[in-house]
């Protein structure tokens, strides 16, 4: 974290949106956020002081990091790494392919219980907007290191976009009209853009590899496979983004661990147990799920409440450039790359004999590389219509649904 905001890290690291009072005007269809019970605000008469620029980049961060837990959580159960093993039906939806555009939880549950996403995303989303264009209205001596301000701002926002653009089936953005997922990646790929010239200009290493991963993630999305390069290759080895978690409050959980190992509501799916990879952290929990005599399966990847996400990394960026070079038939480079991070964790190289085959595997790695992380598993799924989960779930027997992508909730059509 930059030295800007490490230092009023611990004392707003709980502060909600900043802006809650007046954010839900701005959101289309999302007033409920006014009855999300944020930790802190900032009066909104204050929100216009510069010396509070470095709270506000906080309070962007914390909103981001509170709708990410639930994304990060809710896309392995939508994708094909958990499947239900809970008792109650509420529970079940998500890993059943059963989830409905009305659904309460999805459409306007808050970050304490694990299913909200329409009004944290959303709320991350405009917050990041909001800062911004604050930020913009004041001046360098006003606001110290105010590039590295606004470039943070910028990237956590831009991810926003990028989640939005990458699981839903449509969105709608301030009040604005319905539209495909692709106008969501194009904001995303537009602000990437502005917070990687904005760390340059701020030398913020940490958020210009950030941005970096970001930007080649979206241009990935949109097939702009001559375009991941620039960014992919500048980010470093050994880099990562953790997003912080805590024990003290649901909305600081890590939410994979309290609904799957610590409720046992979600299982490991079948087909990552026992893939012998020393990537993929599944392990036997010794104990039943929620569903009596269904044995539990853990992802030892977060071991506790407060185990950080990881947003972004090295590994992803690596993975992203491997897909463009097999995309544009350079077939050997993109397996030297696989086969590169392979051998340091001893595994046997990888053959590909033709562009479909180096693509196929550069999917399985990522499977197993990122599994259980930020939505990785269920964007491919999505974006190289792989087989979904069909029949019957096989813990609590009832058959799958259809959902893939994640619906408009109904009211945000409504205007609700």
């Amino acid at each position: 974290m930059p030295m800007l905001l490490r230092t009023l890290a611990v004392r707003v690291r709980y502060i909600g949106a900043a802006t809650a009072a007046f954010a839900a005007l701005a959101l289309s269809a999302c007033e409920s956020i006014l009855d999300v019970d944020f930790p802190g605000r900032i009066p909104t008469e204050q929100l216009d002081d510069p010396t509070l620029a470095p709270v506000l980049v906080l309070s962007v961060i914390g909103d981001f990091e509170c709708a990410f837990a639930n994304y990060a959580f809710t896309t392995s159960l939508q994708s094909d790494e958990f499947e239900s093993s809970a008792v109650l039906p509420v529970l079940t939806v998500w890993g059943e392919r059963n989830l409905a555009a009305d659904e309460e939880s999805y459409s306007g549950g808050s970050c304490t219980n694990g299913f909200g996403l329409q009004v944290p995303m959303h709320t991350a989303r405009y917050q990041a907007n909001d800062v911004y264009r604050r930020l913009q209205g004041w001046s360098d001596p006003q606001v110290n290191n105010r590039s590295t301000a606004m470039a943070t701002v910028r990237a956590y926002g831009a991810y926003t976009y990028l989640f939005f653009g990458e699981t839903y089936c449509s969105v709608a953005f301030d009040r604005g009209p319905e539209q495909p997922p692709s106008a969501a990646l194009a904001i995303a790929e537009q602000q990437f853009t502005e917070a990687v010239t904005l760390a340059q200009q701020a030398n913020a290493t940490d958020i210009l590899q950030l941005a970096r991963t970001g930007l080649a993630r979206v241009k990935l999305d949109l097939k702009k496979w001559t375009e991941v390069a620039a960014p992919a290759q500048q980010v470093t080895s050994g880099y990562e983004t953790l997003t912080q978690r805590g024990a003290e409050n649901t909305r600081r959980n890590n939410q994979l661990f309290r609904m799957a190992n610590q409720q046992g509501s979600y299982t490991v799916a079948n087909a990552l147990r026992n893939l012998n990879d020393p990537r993929v952290l599944v392990a036997n929990a010794n104990r039943t799920s929620s569903l009596p005599g269904v044995p539990l399966w853990i992802t030892t990847k977060y071991p506790a409440l407060d185990s950080p996400n990881r947003l972004a990394s090295y590994r992803e960026a690596q993975l992203s450039l491997a897909e463009a070079l097999a995309q544009q038939g350079q077939v050997a480079d993109a397996m030297t790359i696989l086969n590169t991070r392979r051998a340091q964790v001893g595994l046997l190289a990888l053959t590909a004999a033709n562009q479909a085959e180096a693509v196929a595997n550069v999917i399985e790695e990522r499977r197993r590389e990122l599994s259980f992380e930020s939505g990785y598993r269920l964007n491919d799924l999505l974006r190289y219509r792989l087989s979904w989960k069909v029949g019957t779930s096989p813990f609590t027997v009832r058959p799958y649904g259809t959902t893939s992508c994640w619906p408009m909730p109904t009211r945000e059509r409504a205007g609700a």
